[in-house]
């Protein structure tokens, strides 16, 4: 049998040669069907992560809606709250101004009085309305803490201040390009001392010693209203501490203030039992929708994918028992190494061209060719 194969002519390698080609062609179909799985598992995968992140997206959206229709109405709710107290504490202030005017109407009209009576004093005595302001009594009386600062702010301005401002003056106004400035300067600073000590110093000869009794007389007046003022602050001060508002008829804000905490309770109630709603059933409906509309193409891609599958085993199952058949049919006697569609397609034309005739000889021949 053996003997007779390889005495074949041509034509025995032809069928050789379609038979291999069959199994290479039904190789490089389960080649294009595995890779047509490969990408349709890819697209399956991708389908599927899109979906997921529709429905996250779709829930994370709902979600956002849903709770800024009521942190809407909490804002609002939490406005008008802010608006009704400030109208609250304005109104407050002002009957707050009212109770200390009327528990301090005795001392602020014992000021008023006071006020008077200084004034008529001094024109009486012939004084300077000068001497009833306070920086005179700061400089030329000093008795209370803010009037040594004043008096001494006044020093500090009057020997250091001054002078200095005069003596730039000098340098770069008065005196500018005078071959003199130095002493110029320092006889304008002293000139200015000067004046400025002869001003002090006639005040106090001609005002404070030639009317000291009546402006010590004023000097106890001052201190009635400062201790009046003092005792006014005190009762502001005691009035601003007392917490029981109910004097001042604030009911209607305080009123409208608690229906608004009421209603900003029922709000936050209504947003708490919204988002269980939607965590318990919302979110499943929107997880249903979007898993209906989208999971059918899935499915049949999944579909597509079996029947991949199921073709791709047959046609498996195909391709070995066709390298089973040619093993058998046409490796033991040709051999391994000659069962390639190349290596016949070499035959064949070796017999094409005369070179042999038989099977036998187109392998000798291409064996002495080197091949």
């Amino acid at each position: 049998m053996q003997n007779n194969v390889f005495n074949e002519n041509v034509d025995y390698l032809y069928q050789v040669q379609t038979d291999l080609e069959a199994v290479e062609q039904l190789k490089k179909e389960l080649a294009e069907y595995k890779n047509q799985e490969k990408n349709l598992k890819k697209a399956i995968m991708a389908e599927e992560k899109s979906i997921q992140d529709e429905i996250a997206q779709t829930i994370r959206k709902r979600k956002i809606e849903i709770e800024k229709v009521y942190d809407d109405q909490i804002d609002a709710n939490k406005n008008k709250n802010r608006s009704v107290r400030a109208k609250r504490d304005k109104a407050k202030s002002k009957r707050v101004d009212e109770r200390v005017s009327i528990e301090t109407a005795e001392l602020t009209e014992e000021n008023r009085q006071l006020q008077v009576e200084m004034k008529t004093l001094f024109k009486a005595q012939h004084v300077p309305s000068f001497c009833l302001t306070k920086m005179f009594y700061s400089l030329f009386m000093t008795k209370r803490f803010l009037e040594f600062l004043v008096l001494l702010l006044t020093i500090l301005i009057t020997y250091a201040g001054i002078p200095s401002l005069m003596y730039t003056l000098s340098i770069h106004v008065f005196f500018k390009g005078s071959r003199n400035i130095p002493f110029l300067c320092t006889l304008t600073v002293s000139l200015t001392l000067f004046v400025l000590g002869f001003i002090y110093i006639l005040i106090l000869n001609k005002v404070k010693i030639k009317h000291y009794d009546t402006l010590m007389e004023g000097r106890n007046i001052k201190d009635k209203i400062a201790a009046n003022k003092r005792q006014m602050k005190a009762i502001r001060n005691k009035i601003n501490k007392d917490k029981d508002d109910s004097q001042y008829g604030l009911d209607k804000y305080d009123d409208k203030l608690a229906e608004l905490e009421e209603e900003l309770n029922q709000i936050s109630q209504e947003k708490q039992d919204a988002m269980t709603t939607f965590e318990n059933e919302t979110k499943q409906l929107l997880t249903n929708e979007v898993n209906d509309r989208r999971l059918g193409k899935v499915e049949q891609m999944k579909a597509d994918v079996e029947n991949m599958e199921e073709h791709i085993a047959v046609l498996d199952e195909d391709i070995q028992n066709s390298a089973l058949a040619i093993a058998n049919n046409y490796g033991a006697i040709l051999g391994k190494d000659f069962c390639t569609p190349a290596k016949v397609a070499d035959l064949i034309s070796l017999m094409e061209d005369g070179t042999a005739d038989t099977v036998s000889e187109a392998i000798a021949a291409y064996k002495g060719a080197g091949r």
